[in-house]
């Protein structure tokens, strides 16, 4: 640091930059500053663990979860071996959280060196303003104090499980989106049944994570479509796919009681007078910008739901404060955190930023099967009353999902019926996520559908399905002749 005194028992650090939590949009932020050579630092109220919410409950431990159930139910190699077909016959908690705790340990060492790397600080506390340059960091288990001093503060606090004040969160039936990763949780062995209330991204993971587990799982929610942004066609599949896993889907119905029995068992009042009861309740609604203890300055103005305003350079209302991740609203994924934070972190050095263009951001459900999406949906473009021919490509039709066991899925390419152009790619399937890539990289650049039939790719592999789609959408257009380089199709 530039300048470090200890005055009265207290530790004063003067520095350029002070980023408010280590998750995706702090890490960036805080080594865009560090790289550059200004002197950063990072905070975060875990007591020696960076990392953020992603790192210890959500993103991170969540997908290696999923990882560990899909490779101990067999999910990829029962097309081989039959339905009954398992890794482990009986498979406890112990066995999955085994698996997460050995890949946290590598990726918080691997973030650790990373801070080192671009030389950003860590202090360890929680962060709340004495004024709007200085921090006061309380360390609780130290019981110590740091006072630190920034000529610019980057906010990511990020957010917390929601918590109605008529549900009594008692951690080992009733539970909050933090599920088994909180340090609350008394969970000691899988539950056999589980109701999940709220259907979006993380109860339906978590819904579909465990029926594939064999965990009677009943998913209720308000609403009467899941995750009603997906493509029609993409969500009627994954649908269709969780009912088949065993899960009972009970939309268009709140809840009005949720608590514990007197037998052990959760039970839901559904709003309509339905009970259901189960051995454990996991309650998703949504989630809380972490703003309170903070204290923030007059001068930083929130927005709807206590979510932190900011302008497109991630600016707060207060010149020297940016904001960025799951704390100034959606979409409040780890990827989108991230680059905000590389925004807001390039705005905090004066630098242009290039390449940030939110709408080709993707997006992605980690469900079984997984969802990912680019662009526009069919039911956005009908709604718009913009032309577009879609092309289909069935998962069985591609000769990588027969070999991977992957044969439930779809590609859906919807494009211009004159210029060609891409507008939006939807997947559903194993691969998902990271086949969603290629659609982005030639949206990116501005390319067109006949790309993908021009273009060799690898065989076989995943990206076949990009070919097959391109041709069945080109095909309802009816001008194969196009396709040889002469016309629009070659030009």
């Amino acid at each position: 640091m530039s300048d470090s005194d200890l005055i009265q028992n207290r530790k004063i650090i003067r520095c350029d930059v002070a980023v408010v939590g280590s998750g995706p949009a702090g890490q960036r932020a805080a080594m865009e500053c560090g790289r550059e050579g200004l002197d950063t630092v990072i905070i975060d109220r875990r007591n020696r663990k960076v990392g953020g919410v992603s790192l210890h409950v959500g993103t991170i431990p969540s997908k290696t979860l999923r990882e560990a159930v899909l490779h101990l139910i067999g999910y990829r190699h029962k097309h081989l071996y039959g339905d009954q077909y398992q890794v482990r016959q009986h498979i406890c908690l112990k066995d999955l959280t085994e698996r997460v705790e050995l890949t946290l340990k590598r990726e918080l060492a691997v973030l650790e060196s990373q801070f080192m790397a671009a030389g950003v600080k860590v202090l360890y506390g929680e962060a709340c303003f004495a004024d709007s340059h200085t921090l006061e960091i309380h360390n609780r288990i130290k019981k110590s104090r740091t006072i630190v001093e920034a000529k610019q503060i980057v906010l990511a606090p990020g957010t917390v499980p929601r918590h109605p004040e008529d549900i009594d969160f008692d951690y080992q039936v009733i539970f909050d989106s933090n599920f088994v990763f909180s340090h609350k949780s008394c969970i000691r062995e899988l539950p056999k049944s589980l109701i999940v209330v709220g259907a979006g991204v993380i109860g339906t993971e978590y819904a579909a994570m465990f029926a594939a587990l064999g965990c009677r799982v009943t998913l209720v929610d308000r609403h009467d479509h899941i995750l009603p942004y997906l493509d029609g066609d993409i969500r009627r599949l994954l649908l269709s796919e969780m009912e088949k896993m065993g899960v009972t889907m009970v939309l268009g119905r709140g809840y009005r009681v949720i608590r514990r029995l007197e037998n052990g068992k959760g039970m839901v009042e559904t709003d309509t007078g339905e009970t259901l009861t189960a051995d454990a309740v996991l309650v998703s609604l949504g989630r809380v910008p972490c703003v309170e203890r903070l204290d923030l300055p007059a001068s930083v103005k929130l927005g709807e739901r206590s979510v932190i305003r900011v302008d497109d350079g991630f600016r707060t209302t207060a010149s020297h404060i940016f904001a960025a991740g799951d704390v100034i609203g959606p979409p409040a994924l780890a990827s989108t955190s991230a680059e905000q934070g590389r925004v807001a972190g390039r705005n905090v050095l004066g630098y242009a930023v290039r390449d940030h263009r939110p709408e080709l951001f993707p997006f992605a459900i980690y469900s079984i099967p997984e969802a990912s999406f680019i662009g526009s949906t069919e039911e956005d473009l009908v709604k718009k009353r913009i032309p577009f021919v879609k092309g289909l490509a069935r998962y069985r039709e591609v000769s990588k999902a027969t070999i991977k066991g992957g044969s439930v899925g779809m590609l859906k390419l919807l494009f211009a019926p004159d210029s060609w152009k891409i507008l939006g790619v939807h997947v559903v399937g194993d691969q998902a996520a990271e086949l969603i890539h290629i659609g982005q990289a030639v949206m990116s650049l501005g390319g067109r559908v006949d790309y993908f039939v021009h273009n060799v790719f690898n065989y076989p592999t995943w990206a076949e399905a990009y070919r097959v789609a391109a041709l069945d959408g080109l095909a309802r257009l009816n001008v194969p002749s196009r396709l040889d380089g002469s016309g629009m199709g070659g030009a």
